[in-house]
């Protein structure tokens, strides 16, 4: 809570507590008893009395109800203890006795983020950039309560004007770096992450962020520098360690892998994560055995795990161990009713064994949760043809098909979208334009593929098509940016 930003608040605090004396004299001299406990109270906070300040204050509130400078330290002070529900009420009084202060609202506002009820810690925090529109601190929190809320576009406003106010603010530039993660921005979070680390060289959750941001972009040479930036200033953050053997999986460097998360199960024994990413770093090297106890030792530790179960029984399946296999599964969906690879994989272990009525079953309920996986579908078809029930088989057969060929054309489509951003950063327009077009016939919802065509129409001076492109796009993805 408070805890981590008290000395930032404190001097909030104290700036607010001057600019509110100044402008309540009367409220603080018409009643010498109450002046003289809050200014008793000031004292002890500033001596670091959090409990002495608290009673000096509830006593200047109770001689002087209206006295708002009292309700606000009072409030602040029971916050900074982190008794968030009492000093709520103290900040609303405050705010309805200075309903123009916008350090009251903000103050409310971060209240109600720290105490975890982001719902109302919105209006308090959208009133207070509105009275002070030069508040980096509160449009900060105001784009973390929006984040939390799933308004993306408008906590991507709310933090763009925090940086833009503070721009060597480096929780904001985070948090702008997670927010882009979150919209599948890779390229946006990892320029702000690394405007992060710029800010801040030391900070090592800064070089994690960026290291992860990198990795999802595909980029693991790039994030295994970032991952070692980091560890270099916390060698034992276990974080780091986990992210760095990730990208090391990744890159395929298999054997840096297993040693890395050998390291991290000598660190955290009883980290089930730790055992089972080690197990997959070893499936990779095709040492099984040594991958299956890893993965026992992880559902052991945490049988709510059901990757790892999932894992155990695709070995198990590989070695031809059915019964291990089945159960391994079972397993997996018992944790995860929802998860269809795994419903797939055990409808499969069972058709291995022959026990078809239960394999159809498990198929039928893998289709549940991934209706248009053609796989399935196919598989599915077989079975049945097995059972002898050749109608529904050709069904299955003609849903395979119809979704291979919807697979096909969005597979089509993205490499016809990738060969046209690369032709419009080459500033070839009318390549760009051809692959592009091409993108969005084969796979009318691709939002980014409408967003680059309207780009590229755009840079070539056609701005009604420009326009009736973006409009799809954005109608497909109401959080893509405005064109450039």
């Amino acid at each position: 809570m408070f805890k981590s930003i008290n000395l930032k608040f404190f001097q909030l605090a104290w700036l607010f507590m001057f600019a509110f004396c100044g402008s309540h004299t009367h409220a603080q001299t018409s009643n010498a008893d109450a002046a003289r406990h809050f200014a008793n109270g000031t004292t002890l906070q500033g001596k670091n009395d959090a409990d002495g300040a608290i009673r000096e204050f509830r006593e200047a509130v109770r001689l002087a109800p209206d006295m708002p400078e009292a309700h606000f330290q009072l409030g602040y002070t029971l916050a900074a203890k982190g008794d968030f529900q009492e000093a709520i009420k103290e900040l609303e009084t405050t705010v309805k006795l200075a309903p123009t202060n916008a350090k009251a609202h903000y103050f409310l506002g971060a209240a109600h983020w720290f105490s975890g009820d982001a719902d109302k810690a919105i209006p308090s925090l959208q009133q207070a950039v509105r009275l002070a529109p030069d508040d980096a601190q509160a449009f900060y929190y105001l784009g973390l309560a929006l984040q939390k809320q799933g308004d993306a576009s408008g906590a991507m406003k709310a933090l763009s004007s925090s940086t833009k106010l503070a721009p060597e603010m480096v929780e904001a530039r985070q948090a702008m770096g997670m927010a882009y993660m979150k919209d599948d921005d890779l390229e946006a979070a990892i320029e702000a992450f690394r405007h992060v680390v710029r800010l801040r060289p030391d900070f090592a959750q800064g070089y994690n962020d960026l290291g992860l941001a990198l990795v999802q972009n595909r980029e693991p040479e790039a994030a295994i520098a970032e991952f070692n930036k980091a560890l270099k200033i916390k060698p034992d953050d276990t974080i780091a360690l986990h992210n760095l053997g990730m990208a090391y999986i990744q890159k395929s460097d298999y054997a840096a892998a297993v040693a890395l998360y050998r390291r991290l199960v000598e660190l955290e024994p009883r980290r089930a994560e730790a055992h089972y990413n080690l197990a997959l770093a070893l499936k990779q090297k095709d040492l099984l055995d040594e991958s299956v106890v890893e993965l026992k030792r992880a559902t052991e530790l945490d049988p709510t795990l059901y990757e790892a179960a999932y894992t155990l029984g695709v070995i198990s399946l590989q070695q031809s161990k059915l019964s291990d296999a089945t159960t391994a599964f079972r397993q997996a969906v018992a944790v995860k009713p929802d998860y269809a690879e795994a419903h797939y994989a055990l409808g499969t272990a069972l058709q291995q064994q022959n026990d078809i009525e239960a394999a159809i079953t498990s198929f039928r309920k893998a289709l549940t949760y991934a209706p248009d996986a053609p796989e399935i579908h196919n598989t599915l078809g077989t079975v049945l043809r097995q059972k002898g029930d050749v109608a529904a088989a050709r069904v299955e057969f003609a849903k395979a098909a119809r979704l291979n060929k919807i697979k096909s054309d969005k597979q089509a489509a993205i490499f016809a979208l990738n060969t046209g951003i690369a032709r419009l950063k080459e500033g070839n327009l009318d390549a760009a334009l051809e692959r592009l077009q091409a993108a969005v016939k084969l796979d009318s919802n691709n939002a980014l593929a409408y967003y680059n065509l309207a780009k590229a129409y755009k840079q070539k001076g056609q701005h009604e098509q420009a326009q009736a492109a973006y409009k799809q796009a954005k109608q497909l993805n109401s959080r893509l940016k405005p064109l450039e």
